[in-house]
């Protein structure tokens, strides 16, 4: 197997699909006028505060002027547009330092270092079992990545894919499933578990900014598939299991009835927020989860380190605990692990 990152940044944009555009800016409106009224533990907090102050300006504008050719240029585009930042890449400015086409050597070989450790963990997990074919993804957005003998991969792919095979395995069964996904970023995990599981529906709570981009990505990547945004299904009537992805705000999960989902997820972000908005969420996966509560995060930041997540006890039990390595490439000294709760009243009989 040869592995290289020449030419993992060279431009790939791919036309976006403005009738998607459309609709993803008419959910994401709906949901700016329900959020000003949300909660305070809905709203933009703590790390990701700095985030869209500084990047998220023009896509919020071009989202309330319903400006969709804008709106199209810059879904064009992303994975490299400014308002993606935070939900992938290396801990550095990716637009001077792999976008500008001056990579340097040092920043080349450092991506390198990064790519080959996350597929060294895939390939010692899901690669003994499953063909890199398993790995591949829709051209949505302007993607970079790496070859593999030649076949292009997007970022971000091992990791998404791993966790999207262990939840499948975890929750495995003849009966439909759900799954919730608090962050799901612009929906990569969402998309394998999509593909890989006709009978599962896939739940996408973010704030709106994520939520629209999202959408537009499952929308754009998994033709076919039935997919519902905020606005345009009732939660209080709706039948979820006929739906295999359902995208909606943060501020929806309020809305969504006990035992819901067989599974809450959450990668990173909830180590990442206020005191409030982490109490709240561990409270709502707890509520909404009937089976299992996984999560990753870093567990030496405050205010809440992930050992310290307040689920409800009574209902679940941590049953495994374990380092995350998937950062260790470019931080060898990460403090992110993993975590399982499954539920007292589950047997795995």
């Amino acid at each position: 197997m040869f592995l290289t990152v020449e030419n993992g940044f060279i431009e790939r944009p791919a036309a976006a699909d403005k009738a998607i555009v459309e609709r993803v800016m008419t959910s994401y409106n709906k949901a700016k006028a329900v959020q000003k009224d949300a909660a305070e533990e809905y709203q933009v907090s703590h790390m990701w505060l700095p985030i869209y102050q500084g990047y998220m300006g023009e896509l919020m504008q071009t989202m309330a002027e319903r400006n969709v050719d804008k709106l199209a240029h810059i879904y064009a585009n992303f994975f490299r547009d400014q308002s993606t930042v935070g939900i992938h890449g290396m801990p550095v400015d990716m637009q001077s330092t792999y976008f500008s086409g001056n990579i340097t050597e040092e920043a080349k070989g450092k991506y390198l270092a990064d790519v080959m450790h996350r597929m060294q963990i895939w390939l010692d997990s899901m690669g003994k079992t499953l063909p890199l074919d398993a790995l591949e993804t829709p051209l949505v957005g302007n993607p970079y990545g790496f070859y593999i003998d030649g076949k292009f991969f997007r970022a971000g792919v091992d990791y998404q894919h791993y966790y999207a095979t262990i939840i499948s395995r975890l929750i495995r069964g003849k009966d439909h499933k759900t799954v919730l996904e608090l962050g799901g970023g612009f929906g990569g995990l969402g998309h394998f578990l999509m593909r890989d599981n006709p009978d599962l529906t896939y739940i996408d709570v973010d704030l709106p900014e994520n939520m629209a981009l999202s959408a537009y990505y499952l929308l754009a990547g998994c033709p076919g598939k039935k997919i519902a945004l905020f606005g345009e299904i009732d939660l209080a009537t709706a039948d979820l299991s006929q739906y295999d992805a359902v995208v909606l705000p943060n501020f929806a999960l309020a809305d969504l009835k006990d035992d819901t989902v067989d599974m809450a997820f959450n990668s990173y972000s909830l180590a990442e927020m206020s005191l409030n908005n982490v109490a709240n969420y561990v409270k709502q996966f707890s509520r909404l989860s009937r089976k299992f509560i996984y999560h990753i995060n870093h567990t030496a930041i405050p205010p809440v380190k992930a050992d310290d997540f307040a689920f409800d006890f009574d209902k679940f039990e941590l049953i495994s605990r374990a380092p995350a390595l998937w950062n260790m490439g470019r931080n060898k000294h990460m403090d992110e692990y993993e975590y399982l709760y499954k539920s007292k009243h589950l047997s795995f009989n």
